[in-house]
């Protein structure tokens, strides 16, 4: 898990203004928002010593993150996790944290620089012998990201996706049938930047 996204969870619960802290005036949501998160550190720790893990522990652990997110960014988030009826999540097994650098980078990145509020939509699709693992994101694009990164710190260099390349190239040397990735930049009728969809395509093992 992120050290900054604990960090800032953390602070969600604790940091006062305008007077206000959820732990005092909503005491109850607090104690949900610890439990979901409690839910995810779980959910992470044990992902994290395994080489893979069960396609329905992957959709948990996408949904917690998600609803922590929003629980953060209540008016800049909406999302949607869908399953294909044809998937088996209980039996399909899956190199873990495959979704979550992309979910990140689309909140971080493509959702909080809009003046309205985003969308995620994460979508597991069965196509043949293969799991497709869509995320789209109808947030500013990743031209205009870079662009509001330079400015802020003309010395940053983003590390997220080559290491998450670097990844599946360690995994694809394991395997015969190789995992694929696909970041697509989408535009709208004007051919303005309207979001950026994500598509991993991993082969098939089912328990």
């Amino acid at each position: 898990m992120p050290p900054c996204f604990s960090g800032k969870t953390a602070s969600k619960l604790t940091s006062k203004t305008s007077n206000y802290s959820i732990i005092n005036e909503e005491p109850m949501k607090a104690s949900k928002y610890l439990a979901r998160f409690s839910k995810l550190v779980r959910n992470i720790l044990d992902s994290s010593a395994a080489e893979t893990i069960t396609l329905e522990d992957e959709i948990n652990t996408i949904e917690n993150y998600l609803t922590l997110q929003k629980i953060r960014y209540p008016e800049m988030i909406n999302f949607n996790v869908s399953v294909d009826d044809a998937l088996d999540v209980e039996a399909t097994l899956i190199p873990p944290m495959l979704a979550q650098p992309f979910i990140e980078n689309a909140i971080e990145h493509g959702l909080k620089s809009k003046e309205v509020k985003g969308n995620i939509e994460v979508r597991f699709i069965k196509k043949n012998e293969t799991l497709v693992l869509e995320i789209e994101d109808d947030g500013i694009g990743r031209h205009q990201a870079q662009e509001n990164l330079k400015a802020h710190d003309p010395t940053h260099k983003s590390m997220a996706t080559g290491i998450t390349q670097e990844r599946f190239n360690v995994l694809n040397r394991k395997k015969k049938r190789k995992i694929h990735l696909n970041i697509i930049d989408l535009k709208d009728e004007s051919g303005e930047a309207s979001g950026t969809k994500v598509v991993i395509e991993i082969p098939f093992e089912v328990i």
